[in-house]
């Protein structure tokens, strides 16, 4: 049987927001964060009630008592909190401390809340956000599969990485089903990160023309937040263990991505061409292991996604 009780950390961040409104659906929510809030309900739908809100900071020993008083055998928990510098090509002393604090051990004191003991016996299953950035540079054309080597190539890659390590070694010795999900960038309205999809959106807003560095032959693939919280409901429900990417499927060039956005701001031409010296390569993963084993289908067409997002950053205030 399904579980019917979740709780979700980082529950107020882009992606918490949409995954704690898909699990509200299906049960009562728990929505952990830093502050304590109760999540905003995704762009243009209405607030569930079966959501409480919950005070907890991954990065703070504390967090593990707190935890562990919301979980149970019945209890679906889905780790989502984490620390994403804003770039993740060029981390710092500083940076890498605050992702070893958040995302390694920050999920350990996740599990720890998780384990088995006289005070809390387990959960169903603990479902973890992990980044298609534990590959690395892929050395070949084929889609990229979970089977595939392990090599990242930035500090927060590493860091999502030993997260997946220690929740397989979690589940070994606690015997508990768990899932991991290897999400490329997440799109869609709430998104602030200064990445490809969402600068280009974000200079046609403007009415200005979306750049691009060199050809924009690049590979990098999306993902819709509502599909990704979808994947998150479909782990929770599914019988299967183990590790998953999770994307749209489709192959997404940079040049593409940047046409795409004229194309939903309606501008005719084509993007800005900028020269760049910075070497280049595709990355695109096969999402065929989550379709079989979990059911998961992705939904959101790229450019009805982009339009959506779009008319949300024209009805934001202007920075």
């Amino acid at each position: 049987m399904s579980p019917r009780r979740f709780v979700v950390t980082g529950a107020t961040g882009h992606m918490g927001r949409s995954v704690v409104h898909a699990l509200a659906g299906l049960g009562d929510v728990v929505a952990a964060s830093r502050s304590g809030a109760l999540p905003e309900p995704p762009y243009g739908e209405t607030r569930r009630g079966n959501v409480r809100p919950l005070a907890l900071d991954v990065a703070s020993e504390t967090s593990v008592a707190a935890l562990k008083a919301e979980l149970g055998p019945d209890v679906a928990l889905v780790h989502l909190a984490g620390w994403h510098p804003p770039r993740t090509a060029g981390t710092g002393p500083a940076e890498r401390a605050q992702l070893l604090a958040t995302n390694v051990l920050g999920t350990l004191r996740v599990l720890e809340a998780a384990r088995r003991s006289a005070g809390a016996p387990g959960v169903a299953c603990v479902v973890y956000a992990s980044t298609f950035e534990v590959y690395g540079i892929p050395e070949g054309s084929e889609p990229v599969l979970e089977t595939d080597r392990l090599n990242p190539v930035t500090d927060y890659g590493a860091t999502k990485l030993s997260g997946e390590d220690h929740l397989l070694a979690y589940a070994y010795e606690e015997q508990t089903r768990v899932v991991a999900l290897r999400l490329p960038a997440i799109y869609g309205p709430g998104e602030i990160t200064a990445r490809a999809l969402p600068n280009f959106l974000r200079s046609v807003s403007r009415g200005e023309r979306p750049t691009i560095s060199g050809t924009g032959a690049d590979l990098r693939d999306q993902i819709h937040v509502r599909d990704a919280a979808t994947a998150v409901a479909c782990a929770v429900a599914a019988e299967a263990s183990g590790i998953f990417n999770v994307a749209d499927g489709e192959r997404h060039s940079i040049l593409s991505l940047a046409e795409a956005a004229m194309q939903v701001a309606g501008m005719s031409g084509e993007p800005e061409r900028l020269p760049s010296d910075r070497p280049s390569y595709a990355f695109h993963m096969s999402i065929e292991q989550a379709r079989q084993k979990l059911g998961f289908a992705p939904r959101v067409a790229l450019v009805d996604g982009m339009r959506e997002q779009l008319a949300w950053l024209r009805q934001q205030p202007p920075s």
